[in-house]
């Protein structure tokens, strides 16, 4: 739970008449989060949030589950801010049109030498919590004036979240088996985050498999190098050092196979990592599954047969 806080603190940080709010909610991306959304923006395709292009206007959902809102308050101290360069000029507090709770942070953001608008909200419902970040240049100011933003940022309500079902079908491929896993969520749509546990309140060291479609044609003699820049990539752990690995078939296209012992970085524990790369015509499929080092004997057979069972649609 930690690591989807932290996160969630990451992205808030970095991340025609708008003047009009829509009457009815959109939830962006088919998520349990959702407002009224200013006239001029638009959903961001395959992605949680909306967008206004001309305007460079952008607000972007992050739903943490298994947090809860004052855990979050918590991470968003304004020194915390400050240092990832967001000033804080105000806070206030709201309550949801659901009755969930809502503290809307609102200021600036420096950007090199240019200065952005932002506003954070964190908003806390019944068993969900989630950040919304609204950012635009000054320029965008008289088309999506303090009062229309603190509307829609006012306007934000939670839905019961999809089932694992709806969740695979957003997927470009499906699997055999789930072997035991369960989702915790799918990202852009091309992308999915498993657990083999306790799904609804994951524990750190529960197993983690990852896997998504790259677009993009990988040249044969790319595919090794590759490989081991996406490994040492792997979030979470650290002291990463590969024990083994080489080519592969993996549904009857070529692969690489790459396993390697790492740290966790919570825990400080061993872990195991093990990822695979599947090369297609015009993309591939990056899988990664991360194991308690002592668990890894009995659940890497798990990890193969999620490997050998995915199909794309």
């Amino acid at each position: 739970m930690r690591r989807l806080v932290r996160a969630a603190v990451l992205i808030a940080a970095l991340a025609g008449s708008p003047l009009a709010v829509h009457a009815e909610p959109v939830f962006p991306n088919g998520g349990s989060v959702g407002m009224e959304v200013p006239g001029g923006m638009v959903p961001i395709p395959g992605a949680a949030g909306f967008e206004d292009r001309a305007a460079k206007a952008a607000i972007l959902f992050v739903e943490v589950p298994h947090a809860d809102f004052d855990t979050i308050v918590k991470s968003f101290e304004p020194d915390a801010l400050q240092n990832k360069g967001v000033t804080i000029e105000s806070r206030k507090q709201v309550t949801l049109a659901d009755g969930g709770r809502g503290l809307i942070l609102s200021g600036y953001q420096s950007v090199g030498a240019v200065a952005i608008k932002k506003w954070i909200m964190l908003a806390g419902g019944k068993n969900q919590t989630a950040v919304i970040t609204v950012q635009f240049p000054e320029a965008a100011s008289d088309s999506y004036p303090d009062a229309v933003v603190e509307a829609a940022l006012s306007s934000v309500v939670f839905r019961a979240p999809p089932s694992q079902e709806e969740l695979l079908a957003r997927l470009p491929f499906t699997f055999q088996s789930l072997e035991g896993f369960k989702v915790l969520r799918v990202l852009g749509n091309s992308a999915v985050l498993m657990t083999k546990g306790e799904a609804s309140a994951p524990q750190e060291g529960q197993p983690i498999f990852i896997a998504g479609v790259v677009p993009g044609e990988v040249g044969e003699n790319e595919r090794e190098s590759l490989a081991k820049r996406a490994v040492a990539s792997v979030p979470g752990v650290r002291d990463l050092r590969v024990e083994r690995g080489g080519p592969l078939r993996i549904g009857g296209q070529p692969g690489i196979e790459i396993v390697a012992n790492a740290v966790d970085l919570q825990t400080g524990k061993p872990v195991k990592v093990a990822q695979w790369l599947r090369f297609g015509r015009a993309s591939y499929i990056r899988m990664v599954g991360v194991l308690p080092a002592d668990d890894f004997a009995r659940d890497f057979d798990s990890l193969r047969a999620l490997r050998d069972g995915l199909e794309l649609r």
